[in-house]
C-alpha cells in the first residue's frame, strides 16, 4: 500500500507542477466556452456596412412599402443606445433602390442586375412578380432573392416579412376584412411549462407548481456533463502516452523491479483521478463564486440550485468511475505497445466507445426517460455521463435505476482494472511484438 500511494503521489505531483497543467487549467474554460467567446468576438467584429440592393417590382406598388420599412429600420433598429445616450451602430443598414425595366436598353434586366452584383455595386436584388398579390393560382407570382451570398439570410428574411405583411394587409383590404380584428382574434396564447402540483403536508394548501427553468433543468446539467467528458478526455489518453514513454525509454523495467505492476497501474489511475478532481474542484468552485457574485439576469439562484451538493456529489462519483474505466484501458494500451503507431491503431476503437455517449447527448437531454436513455445509462462505458444527465435533468431517475447503474458500473470498473492489470503486467516488459486483439485476448485469459 505504501508503494501504491508513493506512485500515486509522485505521478500527481509530477503532473500538477508542470506548466502544461497550469495551461490546461486556463484552456479548459476556453475550450468549453469557446463557442460563446467566438460568438462574442464575431458580434463585435460584425460587418455593419450598408447592404445595397435593387428591387425589380413588377407590381409597381410594393417598392414603396419596402423603402418605408427600410427607413424605419435604419433609423431605429440598427443602433444600440449606451449609457449617456451614445448611439452605436450594431447592424448593417438596408439600402433599397428601385429598378425600372423600361429605363434599361441593354438586355434582360436580371442579367444587368446580376452583373452589378458581381461587380460589387449591389449585394443582391429582389424580383417581385406582377400577380403576387392575386389570390388565384395563375399569373406571375415570382418572389425571389438573388445574391452571391446565399448563406447571409438576415436581409432576405427581413424582405420576406415586410412583403408578406403588406400582401396580407392588401388582401384583407380587398376582401373588406378588418386586418386588426383578424390579428387580435388570431393572437396566440403562450403556453407555460410548469412542475407538478403538490399538497403542503402541514397546511394542506395546494401548490400549483413552479415554472420550468431551462437554466436549472437543462443548461447547467449539460455544461456539467460536458465538463465531465472534457476532464476525462484530458486525463485518460495522457496515461497511455506516459506508460508508452516509460516503456520505450526502459524506465518501466526499473519501476516494476521495485513496484508490483498492479500497484504501478493503480497508482497511475489514482493520480489521474486526483488531477481531474483537482481541476473539477477549481472549476466548480469558480462557477459557484461566479454565480454568487455576477449579474446573471436573475438566474443566479437557478445556477446555484442546479449545482446543489447532491448533484456535485454525483458528478464527482461518476467522473471517478469514468476515469478508472477509460484510464485502465488506455494504460493497458500503452503497456501493450512498443511504438506510437501501434498505440494509435488500438486507441481508435476505444475512442469510439468513449465518444459514444456524446452522440446521444441531445436525445437524452430532450427525453431522459426514454427507453434509449435508460438503456444507455445502464451500459457501463456510457453510464457516467448519461446517468449523470438523467439524475440532474427532470424528472430524474428511480432509485433502483441509480442503484443498478452504480453496481453495474462498479463491477465493470473492477473488471476493467483487473483486465488492464493482466495486460499491463505482461505487456510492460514485452518488446518488439506488435499487439493484436488476439494476443491481448490471450494475455487476458492467462493466469
Amino acid at each position: 500500500m505504501s508503494k501504491l500511494l508513493y506512485v500515486a503521489r509522485a505521478e500527481y505531483l509530477k503532473s500538477v507542477r508542470t506548466k502544461g497543467f497550469l495551461l490546461g487549467v486556463i484552456l479548459m474554460p476556453v475550450l468549453m466556452g469557446g463557442g460563446l467567446i467566438a460568438l462574442a468576438i464575431a458580434e463585435k467584429a460584425k460587418d455593419v456596412g450598408d447592404r445595397h440592393f435593387a428591387v425589380l417590382d413588377h407590381t409597381g406598388s410594393l417598392y414603396a412599402t419596402i423603402e418605408q420599412a427600410a427607413d424605419g429600420r435604419n433609423t431605429n433598429d440598427v443602433f444600440e443606445v449606451k449609457d449617456g445616450g451614445e448611439r452605436k451602430q450594431t447592424q448593417p443598414r438596408w439600402v433599397p433602390q428601385p429598378y425600372d425595366p423600361s429605363a434599361e436598353v441593354a438586355g434582360n434586366p436580371e442579367i444587368v442586375l446580376s452583373r452589378q452584383v458581381e461587380d460589387g455595386d449591389l449585394f443582391g436584388y429582389l424580383v417581385i412578380g406582377k400577380d403576387i398579390a392575386s389570390l388565384g393560382p395563375d399569373g406571375d407570382k415570382t418572389f425571389a432573392w438573388h445574391t452571391e451570398s446565399p448563406n447571409y439570410d438576415d436581409l432576405p428574411d427581413w424582405l420576406e416579412r415586410v412583403v408578406n405583411g403588406e400582401l396580407r394587409r392588401t388582401r384583407f383590404e380587398a376582401s373588406h376584412v378588418d386586418a386588426k380584428l383578424i390579428e387580435s382574434l388570431s393572437k396566440p396564447q403562450p403556453l407555460t411549462t410548469m412542475g407538478l402540483a403538490s399538497v403542503d403536508a402541514k397546511t394542506g394548501e395546494v401548490n400549483e407548481g413552479t415554472a420550468a427553468n431551462p437554466i436549472e433543468e437543462l443548461v447547467v446539467p449539460a455544461i456539467l456533463a460536458f465538463m465531465m467528458f472534457m476532464l476525462v478526455m484530458m486525463s485518460t489518453p495522457v496515461l497511455m502516452n506516459n506508460v508508452l514513454e516509460e516503456k520505450m525509454q526502459k524506465i518501466a523495467e526499473v519501476l516494476v523491479s521495485s513496484v508490483a505492476p498492479f500497484d504501478l497501474l493503480l497508482g497511475k489511475l489514482i493520480a489521474a483521478a486526483g488531477i481531474s478532481l483537482t481541476l473539477a474542484v477549481l472549476y466548480l468552485g469558480a462557477g459557484l463564486v461566479f454565480a454568487h457574485t455576477a449579474d446573471l439576469g436573475g438566474q443566479a439562484s437557478a445556477v446555484i440550485a442546479a449545482m446543489s451538493p447532491a448533484n456535485l456529489a454525483w458528478f464527482l462519483l461518476f467522473m471517478v468511475m469514468a476515469l478508472f474505466i477509460f484510464g485502465s484501458v488506455f494504460s493497458a494500451i500503452g503497456a501493450a505497445c512498443s511504438e506510437i503507431q501501434d498505440a494509435q491503431s488500438l486507441m481508435t476503437p476505444t475512442m469510439v466507445v468513449f465518444v459514444l455517449p456524446m452522440m446521444f447527448f441531445g436525445s437524452v437531454l430532450k427525453d431522459p426517460s426514454s427507453s434509449l436513455s435508460r438503456g444507455l445509462s445502464l451500459f457501463p462505458p456510457a453510464t457516467p455521463i448519461i446517468m449523470f444527465l438523467r439524475v440532474t435533468v427532470p424528472p430524474g431517475v428511480e432509485v433502483w435505476e441509480l442503484a443498478l447503474a452504480i453496481v453495474l458500473t462498479g463491477l465493470f470498473t473492477l473488471g476493467a482494472v483487473k483486465a488492464a492489470e493482466k495486460i499491463f503486467r505482461i505487456g510492460i516488459l514485452s518488446q518488439g511484438q506488435a499487439p493484436t486483439f488476439r494476443r491481448l485476448l490471450g494475455w487476458l485469459v492467462s493466469k
